[in-house]
């Protein structure tokens, strides 16, 4: 299993898609935090150590960027890997720019999220130019 003893923070509003989400990086072995909010994300955050953040970037009460900036504050360096439907250059460079480590675009094969994930578990990437 590709992500065992990695705990994941997941954010994702759809409520489908972070079910799914979860049960699949569950099955490579994460231990996986689910949320479907900013507000929810950040409750979840205070009680468990977080080795990676998963995140939509456009969240209903918030946004991804400035959810990862608040985890970064209170936690100290967070892998980060922004998901979102938008492949155009000016949302790459929004993930890029709110520091993310990594941007995921939907719809995406799991495998290409759990690559990412492995990469960043030993603790990020300064690498900017490593945006999938």
């Amino acid at each position: 299993m590709r992500l065992s003893g990695t705990t994941v923070l997941l954010v994702e509003d759809d409520v489908d898609n972070l079910e799914l989400l979860a049960m699949c990086l569950e099955a490579e072995g994460a231990l996986v935090f689910p949320a479907s909010s900013v507000a929810g994300a950040l409750r979840l955050a205070i009680s468990h150590r977080i080795d990676v953040l998963v995140t939509d970037l456009d969240l209903p009460d918030g946004d991804g960027g400035a959810l990862l900036s608040r985890l970064r504050e209170g936690f100290g360096r967070l892998p980060g890997i922004a998901v979102s439907g938008y492949s155009l250059t000016q949302w790459r460079s929004r993930a890029s720019t709110s520091g993310f480590d990594r941007h995921v675009v939907k719809p995406f094969r799991i495998d290409s999220l759990v690559e990412a994930i492995a990469s960043l578990k030993g603790g990020g990437s300064d690498d900017q130019s490593a945006m999938l």
